[in-house]
């Protein structure tokens, strides 16, 4: 069996020196560092730290399906694949289709990377003597490098079930390690993790805090995998880990005397689109929007209510490609009057679920008084809507004017995703000049394209803590707490149902959806999302299609799932490196059809007629 020795200065210093990391993180370059004199000092600790940080970063700067967040939403009921005909990885990635054997290769060599930087620093700092660090500065550092090797195994969890389990530095080619085997590393980290970030980091918005993790992230965060664990598979406990110790974690968390964590005052404010630049508010004027129709104000990046997140500064290359994918498009991918205040300098990856939105429209426990509603999506073109959708006949037309790109989109439904959407602003109350992101307002520096996005991206939020706790103990606390502040009356008592829905609308387009579905039905989320999404109203290069969103022959939703069960594929590079030992998903062997080219999408006979 081959053996591969990483040192530190292969792996780590040769691929962070390139760039300073680019947070809010205190950093340094160490672009001549090596083994033997690194590290030495508190600082250089730190340093190894923050590279493990640096990781998520470089999974926002590149391709679409790096991130988990993006491939998850795509994957569940909230949205379809929407693009156009070149956006293939989103076509593929709604139906549990691949466009190439490698597609997964670069995200999987990303979390390697990200994996061997924690298992360094942890080693690395481990050695090194306590009487270096002031305070409890060794046992931070290593928690937060804790906490981030389980999320890195998390989320290759979800991708892929099985993998090789790496957990030092010197590692060899291993097989795919068993479920229960990557799950109880994952158990092991994270409590670790709780165990030694002292309680006083929570939440802060000083400098070297924003984007850290904390005890009460590491609590979040196993309780998220918890629920996963044992719903997928079955179990009453995750390693040893039972319910009534998830609970205890989660309620620490969800002390906001001690965690500092808390709910905003409007759920609508967590998101940029509500910045005062796009609105004129902070120019003492009124653009006509949303935004100040409601009379709404962003609290910010790092609010009180991102328990973890990815956390971007306004200084450096690195950016939040979300916003990116994730808005509205018009054939000249121009941002103007008839867009605004969002920026058509987006590829429209994702279009909402006209299903979806209907349930939620015609729900008497939410409808559109629910502030979630028009917050979280946005309706365009007034005329096609009425044709469309009669039943919103009443409804608000955010954008009457917008015509779209009828020779490229697919799957266009009319209704977009709107909290990371790529929001637009002038520069001044004259209206004079036009910018294609807003943080441009905030720092003249950040570029006038997408590459300037600078808003998180939140992966657990309060909001979340409070419902896994409503979940776990049967009670309807959190859940009143999020309608009260969304407009609606509270529940008189808990029923899973009120769970299931409350959860799907608090946290729509957030990549939620789809592991929820996953974990409360193993076996028939696939039939579920398709029953969701079947027949929905859809435009295929401008022309409206008979009978909504169709499955492709052979290879439907709830085919796909039955033989995958929501997982993706291992990279047939990573096979071959592996010597033979890494053996491949269901669902993505020979013969199982999950190859998606561009051509397969299922509505070309309404160009034809």
């Amino acid at each position: 069996m081959k053996k591969i020795l990483l040192t530190l200065a292969a792996c780590l210093f040769v691929i962070v020196s390139c760039e300073k990391i680019d947070s809010l993180l205190d950093t340094k370059n160490y672009q001549k560092a090596d083994t033997s004199s690194f590290p030495m000092t508190e600082k250089d600790a730190e340093q190894l730290v923050n590279s493990t940080y640096y990781s998520m970063y470089t999974f926002y700067n590149g391709s679409i399906f790096r991130i988990s967040l993006f491939r998850n939403m795509i994957a569940s009921d909230d949205v379809y694949g929407h693009g156009s005909e070149s956006s293939t990885e989103t076509s593929a990635a709604d139906r549990f289709l691949e466009i190439s054997g490698d597609e997964t290769n670069s995200p999987w060599e990303g979390y390697y990377k990200g994996l061997h930087r924690c298992n360094f620093a942890i080693e690395a700092i481990s050695a090194m003597d306590d009487a270096l660090f002031k305070s409890d500065n060794k046992a931070w550092f290593l928690g937060q490098s804790h906490f981030m090797r389980g999320f890195f195994l998390w989320v290759m969890a979800q991708r892929h079930e099985t993998f090789p389990l790496t957990l030092s530095a010197e590692v060899e080619n291993l097989p795919n390690a068993s479920v229960d085997e990557i799950y109880e590393a994952i158990a092991e980290d994270l409590t670790e993790a709780i165990k030694l970030i002292p309680a006083k980091y929570g939440y802060s918005k000083e400098t070297n805090q924003a984007g850290r993790a904390t005890k009460y992230a590491a609590e979040a965060l196993l309780g998220r995998v918890w629920l996963f664990y044992t719903g997928f598979y079955k179990k009453d406990n995750m390693a040893g880990i039972t319910k009534d110790q998830v609970i205890k974690y989660l309620e620490d968390c969800a002390n906001t005397n001690v965690s500092k964590f808390d709910l905003e005052d409007d759920p609508r404010e967590i998101w940029s689109y509500t910045n005062e630049y796009s609105s004129g508010f902070a120019y003492g004027a009124d653009f006509d929007t949303y935004v100040s129709k409601e009379n709404l104000h962003w609290v910010g990046n790092h609010s009180k209510e991102t328990v973890w997140g990815v956390h971007f500064s306004y200084t450096g290359s690195n950016r939040n490609r979300l916003s990116e994918w994730l808005g509205v498009r018009n054939a000249a991918k121009t941002t103007n009057k008839d867009v605004y205040p969002y920026s058509a300098k987006s590829n429209g990856n994702a279009s909402a679920n006209p299903i979806m939105v209907k349930e939620w429209y015609e729900d008497p426990d939410y409808g559109p008084d629910d502030k979630r509603f028009y917050g979280s999506l946005m309706a365009t073109n007034q005329a096609s809507i009425e044709k469309a959708y009669p039943w919103f006949k009443d409804g608000y037309i955010e954008l009457p004017n917008f015509k779209g790109d009828n020779n490229k989109e697919v799957e266009r439904t009319l209704f977009y995703p709107k909290k990371y959407i790529s929001t637009a602003c002038y520069t001044d109350g004259t209206k004079a000049s036009l910018f294609n992101n807003f943080f441009h307002a905030i720092n003249s520096s950040i570029s006038n394209s997408n590459s300037g996005l600078k808003n998180d991206a939140i992966y657990i939020r309060f909001a979340d803590v409070l419902l896994m706790l409503d979940e776990l103990k049967g009670t309807v606390t959190g859940m009143n707490r999020l309608r009260a502040r969304a407009g609606l009356a509270p529940y008189d008592s808990y029923t899973f149902e009120r769970l299931q829905k409350e959860r799907r609308y608090e946290f729509m387009f957030e990549g939620m959806r789809f592991n929820d579905l996953r974990r409360w039905y193993p076996e028939k989320a696939g039939e579920i999302i398709q029953k969701n999404q079947d027949g929905g109203y859809v435009e295929f290069r401008g022309n409206i299609v008979p009978d909504g969103y169709r499955e492709m022959p052979g290879r439907s939703i709830s085919q796909r799932y039955a033989q995958t069960h929501g997982f993706w594929m291992i990279p047939t590079k990573q096979i071959t490196l592996q010597e033979g030992l890494l053996k491949q998903h269901a669902g993505f062997e020979e013969g199982d059809n999950w190859l998606f080219t561009s051509g397969d999408l299922p509505y070309y006979d309404v160009i034809k007629k």
